[in-house]
């Protein structure tokens, strides 16, 4: 069940002072990346929603850590949402509840990946690395010109 509330900030952005006791505690853990291949959906004339989110999700970066379990459970999540969408009833807030939370069991939101205390980053430098190194340039330029030598 999801946490009551807001999903917390990433921890990049976060205004919290002191550190709690469990900081660092924890080890991350690698996953190995799955076998990259293609998967069809297996649904006769999807809705153009589905098979979007379908294609989306193949792509994404999330895909290589999905076990093969995984890609059955979106599968049946998305065989549901092409259900609802394509009964020709008007959509149910109950309805529209149960793909949410489906959707949202398969981390597929960036604020379900927060609430688990996940953060996907970018491959590739980071931004905020990149402005804390180059401001600690700075100010080790300014305290050059106020020493004297």
């Amino acid at each position: 069940m999801a946490a009551i509330g807001r999903p917390p900030k990433p921890a990049s952005k976060r205004r919290r002072t002191n550190k709690p006791t469990t900081w660092g505690a924890a080890e991350p853990v690698t996953a190995p990346a799955a076998e990259a291949q293609d998967r069809e959906l297996g649904i006769e004339d999807p809705h153009q929603l589905v098979a979007s989110m379908w294609t989306t999700v193949q792509n994404s970066a999330e895909s290589r850590f999905y076990s093969e379990a995984d890609w059955a459970r979106l599968r049946l999540e998305l065989w549901n949402a092409n259900e609802i969408l394509t009964s020709g009833k008007p959509i149910t807030g109950n309805a529209w509840a149960t793909v949410q939370h489906g959707l949202n069991a398969m981390l597929i939101s960036p604020a379900e990946k927060r609430r688990c205390a996940i953060e996907v980053k970018p491959i590739g430098a980071d931004p905020d690395e990149d402005a804390a190194t180059s401001m600690l340039g700075n100010y080790q330029k300014k305290l050059r010109i106020l020493k004297p030598e």
